[in-house]
């Protein structure tokens, strides 16, 4: 910045603006125009200052509203992802709880048959060892008797056959349900799992410094325009503050800028907060059910973690 130099008339010109008679105040002319000249390019420079760190300020505020505006778009597609998902696991469990039952009802219709087959069994050797004894009588007189208890022991024979192809293809029945029940069982581990896998789970904690696996990856954007997208780790200090830090190639590991005026929830944010945790604590002791896991979804297109 380049000072401003006074000339002889403008010297002039200010001494007039005090007002005081040349001739008295000739011999401190001098230093005033100095003291003036000093103040006025002082002025000029914390002028210049003021504005640069106003124009920083403003740039900075732009860049936080971009990147937060990235990661709203990520939450939105991610939750859309998720409840679709939500929505298949559910109809997957749906059907696998069926075939389960189902197959606990042929299991027992099978152990009935098979009790049956042993009843009739036994009556037919006991059919049959009655006609030994008969055949020992007077055959005129048990000629008749001998006759029915035959066709006796031709349709107990009948519907024993009868009883072991249906005995057998509930065997075959049952052997698919519990294949089926073998895909339902790896399908629900296989869910648990994911689930273990994207939910905030504690995965570092060190003193007042906490570090909890973020449950889906976000889209972050650099001060030169650039993004990356990833999985992150939820970074919380014992002061219940928190924020995510993402892996950025280039940089490695950042911790994400605040939002302008700190984190003030909105109050419907607040409201359901409040209304979940009374649930939770108060009513269910602390335990968390199914229902309490059921997402409330305002972005649609958030997408989930692979």
């Amino acid at each position: 910045m380049q000072k401003t130099q006074v000339n002889s008339q403008e010297r002039d010109a200010l001494s007039q603006l005090h007002l005081v008679d040349n001739s008295e105040c000739e011999a401190h002319s001098s230093d005033t125009l100095t003291k003036f000249v000093e103040q006025y390019n002082a002025e000029q420079i914390e002028q210049e200052q003021q504005a640069t760190i106003h124009a920083l300020y403003r740039q900075n505020t732009q860049d936080e509203i971009a990147i937060l505006k990235s990661q709203l778009d990520a939450e939105k597609r991610f939750t859309a992802q998720l409840q679709d998902q939500a929505t298949q696991d559910a109809i997957d469990l749906n059907r696998a709880a069926k075939a389960v039952e189902n197959g606990v009802k042929i299991a027992s219709q099978t152990t009935a048959l098979n009790n049956t087959i042993a009843s009739l069994q036994s009556q037919l050797k006991t059919a049959q060892e009655k006609v030994q004894e008969l055949n020992q009588l007077n055959p005129k007189k048990l000629k008749e008797q001998i006759k029915r208890v035959k066709e006796a022991t031709k349709k107990a024979q009948a519907r024993c056959d009868k009883l072991e192809l249906e005995a057998k293809e509930y065997r075959k029945e049952i052997a698919h349900l519990s294949d089926q029940r073998t895909t339902a069982v790896n399908k629900v581990i296989e869910l648990k799992h994911k689930l273990e896998k994207n939910t905030g789970t504690g995965l570092y904690h060190n003193g007042e410094h906490h570090l909890t696996i973020w449950p889906q990856k976000t889209k972050m954007q650099r001060e030169d325009g650039t993004q990356f997208e990833g999985r992150s780790l939820l970074y919380l200090h014992k002061s219940g503050r928190a924020s995510l830090i993402a892996h950025d190639p280039k940089n490695g590991a950042q911790l994400c800028a605040a939002p302008k005026g700190g984190l003030r929830p909105s109050k419907a944010t607040l409201d359901f907060a409040q209304n979940w945790l009374r649930q939770v604590n108060e009513v269910q002791n602390g335990i968390i059910t199914d229902a309490d896991m059921i997402p409330v979804n305002f972005n649609a297109q958030l997408q989930p973690a692979e």
